[in-house]
């Protein structure tokens, strides 16, 4: 068992009984490691707590100086901003030979994280920390992510000459036994230039941050940070692929059913996941939380939900028919998740489900999650029941947890939903999309709050039915994702502003991606009435007819 920070450094001579005192003290009363909080209070260099943490976890370490000399790159490509962001972690190096991760962290000790993060990240079988102070890594990963230049100046204390601190040389420590004794763990320490650590550790972390190249001519696919853009053709593909396989292959199902069906598999995909993210379920739970709901209703022949479950008229075969997804994908390698979520699909928290009348927390959460929102879709838009009935129907079963309802009542803004849709004036809506998910998911929407709409898959035909709908039309919303059409929506909308008749008609943008902010200047200049970047189709609606509801009384 390796030395404590405490004691090493007291041991050493670097810090005193009342400076370890005065640090001990400072932890009680925040949060924080002890050795971060020795430095915050200048008693130790960051040298000496990276030299110490190398050596005691037995990882290679990088300064501050050398991440804020570090070029912006695309680090997303290997790692999402908001889980680096949430774990304080960096992507340094890919190999992809091997499938190891080079990972700058300053828990180079959680074993528990670098397990999770090899079953989120596709195609990541080994992870090899690299330590850092923990604020570096935070100013790294807003620097690299979101280009702020001025990270490190804001959160990592400056006034110290980080030079004086950083050998001209820095090597890694290598890998060895842990060290108990703690005069040989300063000598090894102090000493940085063995002939073991020179043979074997030729290709220092300086090397890779400062020049960026390929690390080892026998592992050639091998990259740094600075080549991560060549990441997505391959990290991202594999995963990319087998959900859009999943995912036509759901809507292919759905289009051999009645029409109604067209897109229901979808839309129990998208609302499970906003349900499993207000419940805060974990990017593993969400990802198979995925997989699962795009096979939920293959092999049935008829369509079973929970408003079903209290008939049980032919239990037996009931309970043949609830196991077929599970039973169909057993020989399938999904992993355990996906499985229990497909095979406890129909269990309920009050017992009263199938196939082993489960109860309370023995009902997996993604089961629960992907009843309700196969349910609720269906009676929503394959039955055709009003929103507030559906959702009161499925409230009164006491199938689903408290919290699981409430977070329903969220995702679907319920509680801002008029009584009656009577209660709003009639209104029109033209609705222009290449993509019909998008075009029927608004326009059903939109129908919720009185609003009759007309549809266009293409900016030519929307601009026929404009001419022809002018007197009716209210309000226009526009896809600025529209491929394969000779006039671009910005285009549109500037043919409109130079029309008398139409040109005060109000006219909206959506995306389901980020908008570039020229894009957005544009827009703003041919006075849209709105921009709306990763668009929610039920906020989204919700505002744009509270506003038109608003000008129409002024």
């Amino acid at each position: 068992m390796g030395i404590k920070v405490g004691e090493y450094f007291l041991k050493k001579g670097i810090i005193t009984e009342n400076d370890l005192k005065e640090a001990l003290d400072y932890q009680k009363k925040s949060k924080g490691y002890l050795g971060e909080i020795l430095m915050k209070l200048e008693h130790v260099s960051e040298m000496d707590l990276l030299q110490y943490l190398s050596k005691r976890f037995n990882v290679q370490f990088i300064s501050t100086e050398k991440m804020e000399k570090m070029a912006v790159q695309k680090p997303s490509d290997i790692i999402p901003e908001k889980l680096a962001i949430e774990k304080n972690i960096f992507p340094l190096k890919y190999s992809f030979n091997s499938f190891r991760l080079t990972l700058i962290t300053h828990e180079p000790q959680n074993i528990a994280l670098f397990d999770e993060l090899k079953i989120i990240l596709t195609g990541v079988n080994t992870i090899i920390p690299v330590v850092a102070v923990s604020n570096a890594v935070k100013a790294l990963i807003y620097k690299q992510y979101r280009s702020d230049l001025q990270a490190f100046d804001r959160l990592v204390k400056k006034g110290v000459d980080l030079n004086l601190m950083t050998p001209g040389n820095e090597k890694v420590l290598g890998y060895d036994d842990a060290v108990t004794d703690v005069g040989s763990v300063i000598d090894d320490i102090q000493s940085g230039s063995d002939e073991k650590n020179e043979e074997n550790y030729k290709d220092t972390f300086s090397m890779i941050v400062n020049q960026g190249e390929i690390l080892s001519m026998t592992e050639g696919s091998s990259v740094t940070a600075s080549m991560v853009s060549h990441m997505p053709s391959w990290v991202k593909e594999q995963r990319g692929q087998m959900m859009e396989l999943l995912r036509i292959f759901a809507n292919l199902l759905d289009s051999y059913r009645e029409r109604s069906f067209f897109g229901h598999t979808q839309r129990v995909a998208v609302l499970s996941q906003e349900l499993g993210k207000e419940l805060n379920l974990s990017e593993v739970e969400l990802h198979d939380l995925l997989i699962a709901s795009y096979l939920h209703d293959v092999g049935k022949k008829h369509h079973l939900t929970a408003i079903n479950i209290p008939e049980k008229v032919n239990l037996e075969r009931f309970i043949r028919y609830s196991e077929i997804a599970a039973k169909i994908f057993a020989s399938v390698d999904f992993s355990r998740l996906t499985m229990s979520y497909l095979a406890n699909m129909y269990e309920t928290y009050n017992g009263r489900g199938l196939p082993h009348g489960l109860r309370l927390d023995e009902v997996p959460t993604g089961s629960q999650v992907l009843l309700l929102s196969d349910s609720f879709d269906y009676m929503t838009r394959v039955s055709k029941i009003p929103v507030p009935t559906a959702f009161n129907q499925l409230a009164e079963l006491r199938f689903f947890s408290e919290r699981l309802i409430e977070a329903l009542k969220k995702v679907q803004q319920i509680d801002a939903m008029p009584s009656s849709s009577n209660n709003l004036p009639h209104l029109e809506a033209l609705i222009i999309s290449r993509k019909r998910f998008d075009l029927d998911d608004i326009a059903e929407k939109l129908n919720r709050l009185n609003v009759k709409t007309y549809r266009a898959e293409q900016v030519e035909i929307a601009a026929q039915i404009i001419k022809e709908k002018k007197g009716a039309l209210n309000f226009i919303i526009c896809d600025l994702d529209m491929p394969e059409s000779a006039i671009s929506p910005l285009k549109l909308l500037a043919a409109m502003k130079r029309k008398e008749d139409i040109s005060e008609i109000p006219f909206y943008f959506f995306s389901q991606h980020n908008i570039e902010k020229n894009i957005i200047t544009t827009a703003k200049a041919l006075k849209a009435s709105g921009v709306f970047p990763n668009y929610h189709p039920i906020e989204m609606t919700r505002k744009i007819v509270e506003e038109i509801v608003r000008l129409k009384k002024s």
